[in-house]
């Protein structure tokens, strides 16, 4: 009985955003629900609880202005036309389709999702896959492909959940997953090719492009940190490719415009590595705040607001824009966190039968799917994926990793986020229910064939 009544929170919000509610009220009745069942099923020390809080509230209040600063940044971006100039740019520069889609999935999108999160990487990508001549299904669904660096996405907010309610180290839980990752990326790559059907030159171009963002990822990871490692993975891809694509034009292509453009993500790259580097050399509190993502997030919006006229709109639209998001994300937070701390994520594992963790992949893929982000899948089951691996007697980091990337991928497949790509691919006119069910239909199926490989390889191989 106690685990069913633990699964009630959870099951209540999936249910309400399946009817279309937000993700807020979703997330506080969730909230309500496990609340009541803490009262009368899951009664937990205030200690215990005060204890807890003291740890995990200030990780909300950082993931909140992550969500925050991400948001303006993106909006400023678009205001000042900086990803207009790196589109052209990209589209002028490749040498072929292919290797231009390549680009896009292994560089742009992620080096995009990495710095702001969101989805916003699909919103640059798709438009640059149309200009590079791919119809409007195929740019759909490569620019959803493209979220491959999701566990990284706005400087890893959802790694760093999954981390806290495991209580792993956030920099060991993205060294894991950076290592796991390794089969979204080989699903990723395949899906790529099979869409493309390009020559045998432009298949391994498309190989070494995916193998090149795992390397730098993961290379980032074990070097540097989570933090920051999807944006150095991305960006190995541009520079790489786009070294090669200027020596193949004879020319950079770069302009004044196009430095403009890249000087907020310069910024926040090279500003986070440094501040990481004095942090780690003359540890304090003040390095910490200066080391944090949130930080030269603000320092990037800083940067970028100098480039736009109407700055005071554009900034007042992104705070509207954010409230019910970073709303939502916080209570998915709290939420996660109660039921962590009381027990009851614990209690909705003991439901999975012993020693079949390849199961628990599935949970956050369905989480990701109905919340569209692997913050909320995160929040939702962390506690109960890690509640399986101590019952079935294996490491915590692997399993937890598996689920982290499991979720991240599957956000590619959530409703709202494809109806997005598909509206991206052709913004003058309302997307087509044909187009956005073929979508649909085939980023469940990368989501699902994720999950399926990473619980099979979590059982037999971790």
């Amino acid at each position: 009985m106690t685990p069913l009544v633990a699964l009630a929170p959870i099951m209540l919000a999936i249910a309400l955003l399946v009817f279309k509610q937000s993700s807020w009220i979703a997330a506080t009745a969730g909230i309500i629900a496990a609340g009541l069942a803490v009262v009368f099923f899951f009664p937990t020390p205030m200690s215990v609880l005060l204890e807890s809080g003291a740890d995990y509230f200030p990780l909300i209040l950082e993931v909140a202005l992550i969500l925050l600063f991400g948001m303006t940044l993106a909006r400023l971006l678009e205001a000042a036309g900086s990803m207009r100039e790196i589109s052209a740019w990209v589209e002028s520069a490749a040498p072929s389709r292919a290797l231009g889609v390549a680009l896009v999935v292994f560089g742009l999108v992620p080096f995009a999702e990495s710095v702001t999160g969101f989805g916003i990487g699909v919103t640059i990508g798709v438009p640059v896959l149309r200009l590079l001549g791919c119809s409007l299904r195929q740019s759909a669904l490569l620019g959803l492909l493209g979220l491959i660096a999701v566990p990284w996405g706005a400087l890893g907010p959802g790694t760093t959940v999954a981390a806290a309610l495991a209580g792993l180290d956030v920099d060991e839980l993205g060294v894991a997953t950076a290592w796991i990752n390794a089969i979204p990326v080989i699903i990723v790559a395949a899906s790529v090719i099979l869409i493309m059907r390009p020559a045998l030159v432009s298949c391994l171009g498309i190989a070494a492009a995916a193998g090149l963002m795992w390397t730098g990822i993961l290379a980032a990871s074990i070097v540097i940190g989570m933090a920051p490692a999807g944006i150095i993975g991305s960006l190995l891809v541009i520079a790489v490719m786009g070294t090669i694509f200027i020596i193949r034009r004879r020319g950079t292509g770069f302009t004044r415009k196009l430095g403009i453009a890249v000087l907020p993500y310069a910024s926040l790259t090279i500003g986070l590595l440094l501040a990481r580097a004095l942090q780690a050399a003359l540890p304090s509190l003040l390095t910490q705040i200066v080391a944090s993502p949130p930080f030269w997030l603000a320092v990037a919006c800083l940067i970028a607001a100098l480039t736009v006229a109407s700055r005071g709109t554009v900034i007042t639209s992104a705070v509207r824009s954010w409230t019910p998001i970073g709303a939502g994300t916080a209570a998915f937070m709290l939420m996660g966190w109660i039921m962590t701390t009381t027990g009851m994520s614990a209690a909705i594992g003991s439901l999975v039968p012993g020693g079949l963790v390849l199961l628990t992949p599935w949970l956050t893929a369905a989480g990701a799917v109905v919340t569209g982000s692997n913050t909320g899948a995160n929040s939702m089951f962390t506690g109960t994926i890690d509640a399986v691996a101590a019952d079935s007697h294996v490491s915590s980091l692997p399993v937890v990793a598996a689920g982290n990337a499991a979720g991240s991928l599957a956000a590619l497949a959530a409703p709202p986020r494809v109806t997005m790509a598909v509206q991206m691919a052709e913004p003058s006119t309302p997307a087509s229910a044909n187009d956005i069910g073929w979508v649909q239909g085939r980023a469940l199926v990368v989501a699902g064939a994720n999950a399926l490989l990473l619980g099979i390889w979590i059982q037999f191989m971790a």
